[in-house]
């Protein structure tokens, strides 16, 4: 197979994923927040702070997204994959800061602004990828904007379900953070990339979807160890995330100010 041809297949098949996950999302009904939701393992306080763990959790996350942010405008990147890439990590320093206020104290409001915040981000680093590796185009202006009117739809669709039911269905934005893993079986990360290598994108996900299966098990991990809930390790391993993709950016060679990287110095950073 040409690699247009994959590229072309690839766009195809994440097309269909997203579509079946949005219509099992719909035959699966509404996934209302509750009260619930904010009773998390580990309650504790630490020196007045509330919820302490869960709280300073959010500090490497945010330190990830400071980094990423600097180690990608820093680097040689071509524009249209170091944009989303950047946004990428303004909305991870956005969710970082978001979460830890709303850890310490917990309502819908500040869960529903965390939560967007995060799938914004998981939105861009989808554009990223696709912008490397499928076609440059995600990542231009027009795509950025798209993207931007594609989020705003979804917090749309929430705000007009809070309307209609006086209910908040996080359906809209889990279709939006299922958008990252659908990146491996429509076959995107296998793609060539000439800046970050298929094995990058793997670590990545894999990061991610250890972070959902340690929210997962809140309760149970926090019983077994005693002093480290899921839900403190899944912040850790969402900056596990962001951080890795700062490396990648830093690891980049850096742009000389003044100038736009050639395509013949792009070639040089060209990676499997």
């Amino acid at each position: 197979m040409s690699e247009p041809l994959g590229r072309r297949c690839a766009l195809v098949l994440l097309a269909a994923l997203m579509l079946a996950a949005a219509v099992g999302l719909l035959a699966w009904g509404p996934v209302v927040l509750s009260a619930a939701e904010h009773h998390y393992a580990d309650r504790r306080a630490w020196l007045g702070l509330p919820n302490a763990a869960n709280v300073l959790a959010n500090l490497p996350l945010l330190v990830a997204g400071l980094w990423g942010w600097r180690a990608t405008r820093a680097s040689a990147w071509p524009h249209e994959v170091r944009r989303p890439i950047e946004v990428f990590h303004l909305c991870v320093i956005g969710s970082a800061l978001l979460a830890a206020a709303y850890h310490a104290a917990p309502g819908d409001a500040g869960y529903l602004l965390s939560q967007i915040a995060m799938s914004a981000a998981f939105m861009m680093l989808s554009v990223g990828a696709l912008a490397e590796r499928v076609d440059a185009r995600f990542g231009s202006t027009r795509g950025m904007w798209a993207a931007a009117a594609s989020m705003a739809t979804i917090v749309a669709l929430v705000g007009l379900g809070v309307a209609a039911t006086q209910a908040i269905d996080l359906r809209p934005l889990l279709l939006v953070q299922l958008l990252p893993v659908l990146l491996v079986p429509a076959g995107v990360t296998s793609l060539p990339g000439r800046h970050t290598r298929g094995s990058d994108w793997m670590i990545l996900l894999a990061a991610y979807a250890t972070a959902r299966l340690f929210d997962l098990g809140d309760t149970m991990i926090f019983r077994a160890i005693g002093w480290l809930s899921g839900h403190t390790l899944m912040h850790l391993a969402l900056a596990g995330v962001a951080a890795w993709m700062a490396y990648c950016a830093a690891r980049a060679p850096a742009a000389v100010v003044g100038e736009m990287p050639s395509r013949r110095a792009a070639s040089l950073n060209t990676v499997s």
